[in-house]
């Protein structure tokens, strides 16, 4: 008796007005339509304002395979729609046995870029200027007091790199007199008003939330008050 193949043992089917995922959820796999039609919505319900309708042949929810974050759309089925659930194990795994689907997904992801920018750039056309937003989160040190602004766009911590030039978003070189903190060491990234911690690849002494090592590629949630450490510089958490 044959095995199933790939695709029957990864299709899902999704009746008109399901939800695939709603915006929030941690991302888990991303999806390639295989018939009918998703459309994908700003807000968690699927109503109001939506950013596109995909189709055979489209895929989406693609940010999973890069990074363990929490989805930023939310996706319905426009009609009776066939899916194959795609894991970053088996991306992987197709990426090697075909480069092709790799080349693929990056011009996909292009041409996803610039009809952003277009829409981006039309709106901001008929758009009133606003003033800066101050920042909303902080890392306060532990040892001098001094609070560093994340940034909304999400801030790189790190050292100074003289051999570069580059400063990371968050310099910690002056906080850091035994040189535990990596030059790129971790990443803290918002989300819909949520803040996470990622590690960097390659980080020597690790990264800290109260007081737990946090893994390589895990984003782990912040939350006001918490205690954060890159190597032996600590931090507090602070969300106004």
């Amino acid at each position: 008796m044959a095995e199933p193949s790939f695709i029957d043992q990864s299709k899902l089917r999704f009746r008109e007005g399901e939800i695939v995922f709603r915006k929030g959820e941690m991302a888990q796999q991303m999806y390639i339509i295989l018939s009918g039609k998703i459309r994908m919505y700003v807000s968690e319900e699927p109503l109001g304002d939506w950013v596109e309708e995909l189709s055979k042949g489209d895929f989406f929810g693609e940010g999973s395979l890069l990074e363990a974050l929490p989805r930023q759309h939310t996706a319905m089925a426009l009609e009776d729609t066939d899916l194959i659930a795609i894991t970053r194990g088996t991306f992987l795994r197709m990426i090697r046995q075909n480069p092709e689907v790799s080349v693929k997904m990056m011009q996909r992801l292009a041409q996803r870029h610039r009809e952003l920018g277009e829409r981006v750039e039309a709106m901001d056309s008929n758009r009133p200027v606003k003033a800066p937003l101050a920042p909303v989160a902080n890392l306060v040190s532990v040892l001098s007091g001094k609070s560093y602004p994340i940034l909304s766009h999400g801030s790189l911590i790190g050292r100074f790199d003289p051999t570069t030039g580059v400063h990371p978003d968050m310099d910690l070189t002056d906080e850091d007199h035994n040189l535990s903190v990596s030059r790129r060491h971790a990443r803290i990234l918002c989300e819909h008003g949520r803040y996470f911690l990622l590690e960097e690849p390659g980080v020597a002494n690790g990264t800290f939330v109260r007081g737990e090592r946090i893994q390589p590629g895990e984003p782990r949630e912040l939350k006001h008050g918490d205690r954060v450490g890159f190597g032996m510089v600590v931090l507090f958490f602070e969300k106004t």
